[in-house]
């Protein structure tokens, strides 16, 4: 007679290898014998965030990208940094809410890979399978990490944008230029925006990870859909396409309302801010899909 043994407890038996993994799992069975509560599933991944110092860095890399640009902007632009070359670079050049939020140039692409890499480092590790043994319906878990990275990347982004903005108009000041104040008209959508906008592409970011579960691929996915595209599509498209196709990519939907005054060329502030958000929403669903219907 052959006796094979069960472990009572299906996530005592399993040991992950990953220190993260371990942390999650240790607090997942702190949470008590139901391994697919939500709250029990947000805390997991909440000690999987914090636990890996990538994420860490890769977050205030972001918020430092954005403040740092935007204040050495701000510092050119009002001439403390150099002599601009002619009147048309130097103080008064162009509007302050946009120069100090310059770094939205290079932060998005940086807050995207915090979000790529929340799912595709399990998957590269294969930690995933255990998650989704402690988690058997999935879909919580894709849920648990848009909470997560959202709770994390809103705060963050808001508050930086807000510091960048008062240090900037300060330098801005200090160089005789023109400034603006967040009583002023769109300034203060522009400037919230802008910080939600950076935790929207987190968001898209994770979405890309789940559906194509390689770092490397979803980050070069979001470089051609946030970057590539739309310059490419305005250097080559005929303008009759770029009308119709252009304002709706992610990028320039965003700048509908982080500009303070949206140009001729982009969407309303209200459709703007409406699209963005289907960018963010639909890869989620589409990536919630995936992660059901797929084998892990």
């Amino acid at each position: 007679m052959t006796t094979t043994l069960i472990p009572p407890d299906l996530t005592t038996a399993i040991t992950p290898d990953h220190p993260a993994e371990q942390a999650a799992a240790r607090e997942q069975r702190r949470s008590g014998d139901q391994p697919a509560r939500f709250a029990g599933v947000v805390r997991s991944e909440w000690v999987k965030l914090r636990s890996v110092r990538s994420s860490k860095t890769t977050l205030f890399s972001a918020a430092g990208v954005l403040l740092f640009v935007g204040l050495a902007a701000a510092a050119f632009t009002g001439g403390l940094l150099a002599q601009p070359a002619d009147a048309g670079d130097g103080p008064g050049a162009g509007d302050p809410t946009s120069i100090v939020m310059s770094g939205l140039m290079l932060a998005p692409l940086i807050i995207a890979v915090l979000g790529v890499m929340a799912i595709t480092a399990e998957y590269a590790t294969g930690t995933i399978r255990t998650t989704m043994m402690m988690v058997p319906a999935r879909l919580p878990v894709l849920w648990a990490k848009v909470v997560v990275l959202s709770a994390v990347a809103v705060p963050v982004m808001v508050v930086t944008s807000m510091v960048t903005f008062v240090a900037g108009q300060a330098l801005l000041d200090a160089g005789g230029t023109a400034t603006t104040s967040l009583g002023d008209p769109g300034v203060l959508r522009a400037v919230l925006g802008s910080g939600l906008y950076l935790a929207g592409i987190a968001v898209i970011g994770l979405a890309f990870g789940a559906l194509l579960r390689g770092t490397a691929t979803a980050i070069s996915a979001l470089f051609a859909v946030l970057f590539l595209v739309p310059g490419l599509g305005a250097l080559l498209l005929p303008s009759s396409i770029q009308d119709s196709v252009l304002p709706y990519l992610p990028s320039n939907a965003a700048s509908s309302f982080t500009s303070v005054t949206p140009g001729p060329e982009l969407l309303s502030t209200t459709t703007g801010a409406v699209v963005f958000a289907a960018w963010v929403v639909i890869p989620v669903l589409a990536a919630a899909v995936a992660l059901k219907r797929r084998p892990i």
